[in-house]
């Protein structure tokens, strides 16, 4: 019994060093290195097997690593498609767009994203994009292109899946890419249907045990629809009922999309593209079809410059965090951010309070009360150092506000898919579009202050009066967090 004792202390030994090298070499978060530290030295064999079920994603590490070729693949190819405007459209432009050279720069290194003449139409709420989908699917001529994380079996699910197979009998080229776990209700019918009426289906990231799957490992949190190569959309609306508040979800639904003409497009056919060469779907070559030449025909929307940045672990580094985290910094008199889950890293919460604390005028709009428990007390962990700093806090109340959107300075728009928090910054696959422009930013401005009218302002008296229990269980769900 002793040397079995002694065999066993020796190979826990040896498991817990070999843990705890994982932890170091796989984890580039430091909060989330240490909470697994804590965790295994906390509960030792529990904690190493809860380790090696959700801290490390198995199932993603070989299609990382061909998402990791495919991308390097088009970027070399990309240049050649699509001619670089960039720096002609930045002396060409009024002096203000100048003052943001540095910003398009640093855009255009971390993601290679050109600076593009485009026309925008902000939609808000599923009332105002699902007709405009609908309009543009119905009017394809060659081809569509559609990456989503949450697809429903519902009304609005249907309605596009009608269309597209309409499409289909026409002769349009219809590609279509889920999230296996979010969109998992759409399996047995909607994407049945479309495979069989000709439609190609595919998940972007085949989930297996979905029950620790969820919300544990990477996710295709994309909102992407693409149009002949013409017309795009992006932004936080899912395909769903609950997003044009047609169905009685206890919550009525705030979020903002925008549709896209102009060569814009080709960066959302960029990323479609290694998304669908990286998901197991026969490959599709990135030729001139899928990057046609745009008309001179005037397009409905908003004029403005533009360029698209996105993010996921196939990147070298964290693009929507460092995108998020320069803009903040160089905002000089208004930040206004509007985001479902807020839990901000530390450079996130630095760049926010040196903002405030340089004068700028910075307001959060977070939902009162959120669809996740957990993120909702989480995030209020952080409202006593912000609101110290000086920024304002503001509470949706009538509903759940779900936009993610950033404007700076009336002039800087940015409207996509990401949250505030580590699965957008590092693990999650997401895209955004941020335009440049005084019309743009004045119009998602305006957009601000009228939601605000439904908020209420958190100040620093009130907040203190929280309990200490209460205080603790922001705490814990701060913590508890970084495991996600």
């Amino acid at each position: 019994m002793k040397a079995l004792m002694i065999v066993l202390g020796i190979s826990y030994i040896c498991i817990f060093i070999y843990t705890s090298i994982r932890i170091l070499t796989d984890t580039h978060s430091t909060s989330k290195s240490l909470a697994y530290f804590i965790l295994v030295l906390a509960f030792p064999v529990v904690g190493i097997i809860i380790y090696f079920s959700i801290g490390i994603n198995y199932r993603h590490l070989a299609s990382t690593f061909k998402g990791k070729k495919v991308q390097e693949e088009m970027d070399a190819a990309f240049p050649a498609l699509v001619p670089d405007q960039t720096d002609l459209l930045i002396s060409s432009s009024p002096k203000r767009l100048r003052q943001y050279h540095r910003l398009i720069t640093f855009l255009k290194q971390i993601g290679g994203e050109n600076l593009s003449e485009n026309h925008f139409q902000l939609l808000i709420n599923g009332e105002q994009k699902f007709p405009e989908v609908l309009d543009t699917l119905a009017n394809a001529q060659h081809f569509i292109h559609m990456e989503y994380y949450d697809w429903e079996n519902d009304l609005r699910g249907n309605q596009i899946k009608e269309v597209l197979l309409r499409k289909v009998k026409t002769g349009v080229k219809v590609r279509v890419l889920y999230d296996d776990y979010a969109s998992r209700k759409i399996k047995r019918n909607i994407v049945k249907e479309l495979k069989e009426g000709g439609a190609e289906v595919y998940p972007k990231i085949r989930v297996k045990l979905r029950k620790i799957a969820n919300r544990m490992n990477h996710r295709d949190h994309r909102k992407v629809i693409i149009v002949d190569g013409h017309f795009g959309f992006v932004g936080g609306i899912n395909v769903s009922d609950r997003y044009d508040n047609s169905i009685d979800t206890g919550l009525y639904w705030r979020d903002t999309h925008v549709k896209i003409s102009g060569p814009l497009v080709y960066s959302l056919q960029r990323h479609f593209i290694v998304s669908w060469n990286s998901c197991g779907a026969p490959e599709i070559s990135p030729t001139g079809d899928l990057f046609p030449e745009f008309t001179s025909e005037p397009q409905k929307g908003i004029p403005a410059l533009a360029q698209i940045i996105a993010g996921g672990p196939i990147y070298p580094m964290s693009n929507i965090m460092l995108t998020y985290f320069h803009l903040f910094t160089i905002a000089r008199e208004k930040l206004y951010i509007t985001n479902p889950y807020f839990i901000p890293n530390d450079s996130i919460l630095d760049a926010l309070k040196e903002s405030a604390l340089s004068g700028v005028d910075v307001r959060i709009m977070l939902p009162e009360k959120s669809d996740s428990s957990l993120v909702g007390a989480a995030s209020r962990f952080y409202f006593e150092e912000l609101l110290e700093a000086g920024v304002k806090i503001f509470l949706y109340r009538k509903g759940f506000v779900h936009a993610k959107t950033v404007v700076a300075d009336s002039f800087i728009s940015v409207i996509g898919t990401a949250n505030m928090d580590i699965r957008s910054f590092d693990l999650n696959f997401e895209i955004m579009s941020v335009i440049y422009g005084e019309e743009m930013g004045k119009q998602l401005e305006d957009v601000f202050l009228n939601d605000l009218k439904e908020c209420v302002e958190v100040d620093m008296e009130s907040w203190r009066e929280n309990t200490f229990s209460r205080r603790l269980i922001y705490a814990i769900a701060r913590l508890i967090s970084s495991f996600l």
